[in-house]
């Protein structure tokens, strides 16, 4: 079989397998990417599986390129050997029912007030007063995971519009792979996954975001500027693109994009701006820094 026959017969979802699909989007499926241990999935497909997106680091292609990157090479020859043996057709449905049977990775999970020294402490090093993060509704979670990381954990929850929480912590879990880059804390979330709004003003302009982080940051430099309020929406992750879209699609005030100053943040920001011709990208205000909390601490800091 060569090139041209396997783009003919088979798709990204074909090639990643039942098992790295994790559920269909409005724009197309979330998926594992197959060349890291990808916890928190990161990688779109399109809804015709030609093509996908990791969002991880902006990287994009077809069906071959996401074949060489998971075998580490660009020989043809050892990408047509990976379909000597035919991969399955995508089956959705089954998709479907086995991930509403997938077991959580948390023994036990539980939300509660900000309180502990510590997570207080990482949110004043983010630059930003907790009693503003408690009034956009940041909270604790206590939590212990079913895999071998050892621990009663604790990080930063904050709520989500699906009833979910992104989870962010100083400390990682204490057992790495030494193999592995170091990361500087610990990124996690608990399902559902989605986005976050807060529509502080009726038809005050809005401000998207990434992370939630940067919107703390955001509101605190417009209250020190005696700014008018905003309404916020906060994407949570880039892979929320599609559900951030639904959700301004009756909105008649401006919009304004303050997403990260990389790839992802830049071809999410032209993806908005393709559903809404007149919103604004600001990113462009807090460079040379890579998002809106690096610069706002920066300025602290001089």
């Amino acid at each position: 079989m060569n090139i041209k026959q396997i783009k003919e017969k088979y798709n990204c979802l074909d090639y990643l397998g039942e098992s790295r699909v994790i559920k269909k989007l409005s724009g197309g499926y979330l998926c594992r990417a197959p060349w890291r241990e990808d916890k928190h999935p990161s990688l779109s497909v399109t809804l015709d599986g030609k093509g996908w997106q990791d969002h991880s680091d902006g990287t994009h292609g077809n069906l071959i390129d996401m074949v060489a990157r998971t075998i580490g090479t660009n020989d043809f020859g050892r990408i047509c050997a990976e379909f000597d043996h035919s991969p399955s057709s995508f089956d959705m449905s089954k998709i479907m029912t086995e991930s509403k049977e997938k077991v959580s990775a948390f023994a036990s999970f539980s939300v509660h007030p900000l309180n502990r020294p510590e997570l207080i402490k990482y949110i004043q090093e983010r630059g930003i007063d907790p009693k503003l993060a408690q009034s956009f509704g940041v909270k604790e979670a206590h939590y212990t995971f079913r895999t071998d990381r050892p621990g009663y954990l604790f990080a930063l929850a904050y709520p989500n519009d699906n009833e979910g929480y992104e989870l962010r912590s100083k400390y990682r879990p204490k057992k790495e792979d030494p193999q592995k880059p170091k990361k500087e804390g610990f990124q996690g979330s608990k399902s559902p996954k989605g986005i976050t709004t807060h529509i502080l003003r009726e038809n005050a302009s809005y401000v998207i975001f990434e992370g939630f982080f940067d919107m703390l940051s955001f509101d605190t430099m417009m209250k020190q500027q005696g700014k008018p309020q905003y309404n916020y929406l906060v994407l949570n992750s880039v892979v929320n693109v599609d559900a951030a879209i639904e959700a301004l699609k009756n909105v008649e005030a401006q919009i304004y994009l303050c997403l990260d100053n990389d790839k992802a943040g830049a071809d999410t920001t032209l993806k908005i701006q393709n559903s809404f011709p007149k919103a604004q990208d600001i990113r462009h205000r807090f460079l040379p820094y890579k998002d809106v909390n690096d610069y706002h601490r920066n300025k602290i800091n001089r």
